[in-house]
């Protein structure tokens, strides 16, 4: 079947905008009664703590009133109530998220299902006593008599105080549990007792700049009075984010772990402690086994070549590869201002290399043609001081690098040009293994939906990795090894979807302007047989989530990862022991993708199997540049060059995901979860593969039975755009399967401080005659909700009686709506959108040839109207 080009929309029509949907969830409250019965203790130990804390100001040598961190929460969500906060003095709004999986009781549950599990909201505010006093007044009055009338712009309270689940102040407790920083204490102590010990300190984000300088100076003196230094603060408005590096005399940090009872973590500025040097890149390899164990037909001969031309589309930040391998001499652009290479022995570039790689050259197993752009590189990693894995180095906060990372890539720096301001695509194969997604966007995340929308580039993020032991519960090994392939492929899936409170996205995967990456068990290699020996490949070949690959969903319940690509698989020992655990095995042998590695003996063609979702990420960002290869062709030859300078980043997003499906495995799955309620499945395989796993070709060309339009546009508040998909005039009265697929991208400016987040919410929709006829078969039928959560909306809609010809342009219909969200639009809102028609192989209709006939007479159309005006 013959292969061309993808087509483009002319302008298109602004109208009014469609309905979103969805709705408020059913939650039963308490009576006012209970409620003042329930919070009674509770407001009673926030009262204590105050009247403690005021005793530590007392004593102290400031003696000046101290502030707190307020923290309600509720069950629900208060809709706008920092409008109110910012009406009570004294009260300084910090910020919002979302609460998850809330367990109901007997005062708030579901009033559709009380085993339901409820979201609810966490307000943050700062706040002296007497804002405190106020607000603890106003329940008081409310609680006397709830029908009171509240103050002018105070209306909010009385859902606050119907919604209330906790209130409290911010202690100690919040700034050093479950951030890691204890553990990594605890290691380092362990491991180097009397070295000073660094860390990262974030405060509370202060609106008012001299307010953000006392409060930092005040740390920088606590700090100094426990014998530590300063070394640097990182301070980025944008993305509310204040953090200082600080470091202390291991005997504090040992003081600090036995007695809490210090004041630097008792500081009211502080919201939280971070370890430094967690954020590693290790491969999903064992680098202790012998080089030969790699069987010869996977050493290749050399790979040497031209020199690739041109400026880069893609940049990895990641570490240090081996520039001078075989299969990457003349294909990168190293950019190293920080001079990590002095400290970076050849033997430490493993995961640079890989990435750069794969890349560049794919999986080396395939053998494809490198790309036609060099990869720009700028390390920001090296060797750890201790373990010799590739980390962001603990001289530097991890946001900081990355910020300057990448504002060098795109801004002057003095009399320094943008290093690579052609970059549309920036790969992060990092994830942070010590914030997984809970519900709060983490200030990684913050940063890169910042940097998107301010460059207006792409990042490719994985979405991290799990790669710890299976257990498969209520079965012991014997029994597990006498089960069929099938079962146990079975019981293996089961076991991992029962852990997934453990097994969540890593910081920054949860970034909404991000194209998140999760790994499916898959590659192109063979596997040894004697490999196979005591070991399972679990899914026997099958493509299905990789075991190892973190799961969502995404902020607001939006889609999380957003696709899943092949990640290479990974074998489990049999289990010998009592209990049915299965070990994953990390060889440098098959399976996997097939890399460049370091060589004890300097062989500059060696290469190794390495699998993760970073290898899944690094995938994706080479075929977005195959992408923009394409669309740069199409747009130049439709004289449309500065269009796609303005949108192709959002184009580039959408169709790095429109030929994702689920495809085979949603069957799969299905057989083996057993789950029968159908939402609940698709929930569980949402969060493992998100849209599903995409068939990048189908982005890059149409078919004789496949036509796939591009169009792209920017819109206000309250405005739309409609798109016209020509159709066959001869479909209308052919009984044969057809498909409709349509992905809609954009970037959102990040609001940190509102729960909404996002600056915008866009949406399509099918209009006129097809609106009630696209239907969504049940291995394609994303939540419609779900889609609509993030910033990128993927559908499919396929059936025998999709398609009815309207009377007036035989077209589909497909409106683009835009709509404020966290706050007003201020600048319009620039989207990309794919749209695909399809029919089965066999059919007698030109589908490409007519769909293209009808976008020139639009075009045409559009140009006698423009020439009219």
């Amino acid at each position: 079947m013959s292969r061309h080009p993808l087509l483009l929309f002319p302008n298109p029509d602004t109208t009014s905008t469609a309905r979103r949907g969805g709705g408020g969830g059913n939650n039963v409250l308490p009576p006012v009664s209970r409620q003042q019965e329930r919070l009674r203790p509770t407001i009673s130990r926030l009262e204590r703590a105050l009247d403690s804390r005021r005793l530590d100001f007392r004593g102290s040598a400031q003696g000046v009133e101290p502030e707190y961190t307020l923290v309600l929460e509720t069950i629900g969500t208060v809709a706008e109530f920092y409008n109110a906060a910012q009406l009570i003095p004294g009260l300084e709004w910090l910020g919002e998220y979302e609460l998850r999986d809330i367990q109901p009781d007997d005062d708030f549950y579901d009033g559709s299902n009380r085993e339901k599990p409820l979201n609810g909201q966490v307000m943050l505010m700062l706040s002296d006593r007497r804002a405190i006093d106020e607000l603890l007044s106003l329940w008081n009055r409310f609680a006397r008599n709830e029908t009171m009338v509240f103050p002018t712009g105070l209306a909010k309270c009385k859902h606050l105080f119907r919604q209330l689940k906790d209130i409290r102040v911010w202690d100690v407790q919040d700034r050093l549990e479950h951030t890691g920083v204890l553990e990594d204490w605890r290691y380092r102590l362990e491991e180097m007792p009397d070295s000073e010990v660094r860390f990262e300190t974030e405060l509370w984000f202060r609106n008012d700049e001299r307010a953000r300088e006392r409060a930092e100076s005040h740390i920088r003196e606590l700090v100094e009075e426990l014998g530590g230094s300063f070394i640097s603060s990182c301070c980025i408005e944008g993305i509310r984010y204040h953090s200082l590096l600080l470091e202390l005399p291991a005997g504090q940090i040992q003081t600090i772990i036995d007695n809490r009872n210090v004041e630097l973590v008792k500081c009211d500025n502080v919201m939280l402690f971070r370890p430094l040097g967690q954020m590693t890149i290790e491969p999903l390899w064992n680098d202790s086994l012998e080089e030969d164990i790699v069987s010869e037909d996977t050493v290749p001969c050399e790979r040497g070549g031209e020199p690739v031309q041109g400026e880069p589309v893609v940049a990895l930040l990641d570490g240090l590869p081996i520039t001078n391998h075989n299969d990457l001499i003349g294909k990168l652009i190293v950019d190293d201002p920080d001079n990590f290479e002095q400290n970076y022995p050849a033997s430490y570039r493993k995961h640079g290399t890989a990435m750069a790689s794969l890349i560049c050259n794919g999986d080396l197993e395939l053998n494809s043609a490198p790309l036609s752009s060099p990869l720009y590189v700028r390390p920001i990693f090296r060797p750890h001081n201790i373990s010799n894995v590739e980390t962001i180095p603990d001289s530097v906060l991890p946001l900081d690098l990355i910020h300057r990372a990448v504002r060098r890539l795109f801004e002057y720096d003095g009399a320094e040009p943008p290093v690579a301001p052609t970059v549309k695509v920036i790969n992060l194969s990092v994830g942070d293994p010590n914030i997984h997604f809970n519900g709060s966007i983490s200030p990684f995340a913050r940063l890169l939906d910042w940097l998107s929308q301010r460059y207006n580039v792409l990042f490719m993020v994985s979405a991290g990795n799990h790669a710890g032991r299976i257990t498969v519960p209520n079965m012991n090994a014997s029994q597990f090894r006498q089960l069929s392939s099938d079962d146990k492929a079975s019981e293996a899936l089961k076991a991992v979807h029962a852990d997934t409170w453990n097994r969540k996205i890593l910081s920054p995967a949860e970034s909404i302007n991000s194209v998140t990456v999760g790994a499916i068990s898959s590659d192109s290699s063979t596997i040894p047989p004697a490999f196979l020996v005591g070991k399972y490949d679990i899914y026997m070949g099958d493509e299905m989530p990789a075991f190892y690959s973190a799961h969502g969903i995404g902020y607001a319940r939006s889609m999380k990862p957003d696709i899943a690509v092949d990640g290479g698989r990974m074998l489990l020992e049999e289990p010998l022991a009592t209990d049915a655990h299965l070990r994953p095995l990390n060889y440098i042998a098959a399976p996997g993708h097939k890399v460049p590695a370091p060589s004890c003996s300097g062989d500059l063609s060696y290469t190794a199997y390495m699998r993760g979702t970073s290898n899944s990420t690094a995938l994706t960002s080479r075929a977005c540049a195959q992408l923009w290869d394409v669309m740069s062709e199409l747009f130049t030859e439709n004289n449309k060059t500065a269009q796609l300078e303005q949108y192709g980043t959002q184009l580039l997003k959408a169709l790095s995901v429109h030929g994702a499906a689920w495809g085979a495995m949603y069957d799969r799955m299905s057989g083996y979860l057993g789950i029968t309620d159908t939402r609940k499945f698709k929930l569980a395989i949402s969060k493992m593969l998100g849209y599903g796993k995409p068939d990048f070709d189908r982005a890059m060309y149409c078919l004789d039975n496949r036509a796939t339009v591009l169009g792209y546009g920017a819109l206000e508040h309250d405005q739309a755009h409609l798109f016209k998909l020509p159709v066959p005039e001869g479909l209308g009265g052919v009984d044969t399967w057809r498909r409709l697929t349509v992905t809609l991208a954009w970037i959102a400016t990040p609001c940190p401080e509102y729960i909404k987040y996002r600056d915008s919410a866009l949406w399509f929709t099918v209009e006129g005659d097809n609106k009630t006829l696209t239907s969504r078969p049940r291995n394609v039928a994303y939540d419609w909700q779900m889609v609509r959560k993030g910033t990128l909306q993927h559908e499919i809609f396929e059936g025998e009686n999709l398609v009815v010809l309207a009377q007036d342009d035989r077209s589909i219909h497909i409106k683009v709506s835009c709509k404020s969200d966290a706050v007003d639009v201020v600048e319009p809102i620039r989207y990309g959108l794919a749209i695909t028609l399809e029919v089965a192989d066999g059919t007698s209709i030109d589908l490409y040839q007519e769909v293209q006939q009808g976008i020139e007479q639009q075009v045409q159309q559009s140009t006698r109207t423009q020439v009219q005006v």
